[in-house]
């Protein structure tokens, strides 16, 4: 099932439906999941890079490497939960950092 277009990555940029066949194609969480730990590799180094440059605080940088490492463990336990609305794995980490 689709996301709502809304809430898509790249909803906003069109102004009609994705056609479910386009849907189907598009589909890669099942593949993505793999790359589950090095996408959170990559959000963690985003966020020192962003702690560094002033843009985030200690503390919100604590928070979110906190909240990344949660989502690590889940991972690895096998109990992160994927939803329908998610398009592929940094979306999937980032809905469940919110």
């Amino acid at each position: 099932m689709a996301a709502a277009e809304g809430n898509k990555l790249w909803g906003g940029r069109f102004s009609g439906s994705t056609d479910p066949i386009m849907e189907m194609l598009n589909a890669s969480i099942s593949y993505d999941q793999r790359l589950s730990e090095v996408d959170i590799q990559g959000s963690r180094a985003y966020a020192k890079a962003l702690e560094k440059s002033g843009i985030l605080s200690k503390t919100e940088l604590e928070k979110i490497l906190g909240g990344l490492e949660k989502i690590s463990e889940e991972w690895s336990k096998g109990v992160f939960v994927l939803k329908q609305t998610d398009e592929d794995i940094h979306t999937a980490n980032e809905r469940r950092l919110k």
